[in-house]
């Protein structure tokens, strides 16, 4: 895959795709946690994003399909998503520098994202690019012990 990756913005057309790989990411790293179904949800927030002139959502392309995205914007990583069957094909580096890329071209010197405490896979991803905590802590949903890190680059 990784010699036919292609990074581009995201069309209104991937919405569904989109939709798809995040919602196996997050079962995948979640497991019993993800249970909700929120697609409605997601379909309305990725055709904003994709649509909207603030937000930057990227894709990689790969082997005539879809693979994995990010959605950004201001200074803020909303989202890096691979689909599971994809990982460790380099997606998520290359995304990530692609965001990086599109902020350092609007003049933004330092980002902020979140992520689940409980996915040591992601947390290391980030890491290993450079980001670190700020210390800060957020609960996530349901009431469980759900907490949300926040990580910063600069």
């Amino acid at each position: 895959m990784k010699s036919r990756m292609e990074i581009r913005r995201a069309r209104r057309s991937d919405v569904e795709t989109l939709i798809a790989i995040h919602q196996q990411a997050r079962r995948t790293y979640y497991g019993d946690l993800a249970t909700r179904d929120d697609t409605e949800e997601l379909r309305e927030a990725y055709t904003v994003s994709v649509d909207a002139p603030d937000r930057t959502v990227l894709c990689v392309d790969g082997d005539a399909r879809v693979a994995g995205f990010l959605s950004m914007k201001d200074d803020q990583l909303i989202g890096l998503y691979v689909d599971p069957a994809h990982w460790q094909h380099g997606i998520g580096g290359a995304l990530h520098d692609a965001g990086v890329d599109v902020w350092r071209a609007a003049g933004v010197t330092g980002g902020r994202l979140e992520v689940w405490d409980g996915n040591e896979r992601a947390k290391a991803f980030y890491l290993r690019r450079g980001w670190e905590s700020s210390g800060e802590r957020r609960p996530g949903p349901l009431d469980r012990d759900f907490v949300y890190l926040r990580l910063r680059m600069s």
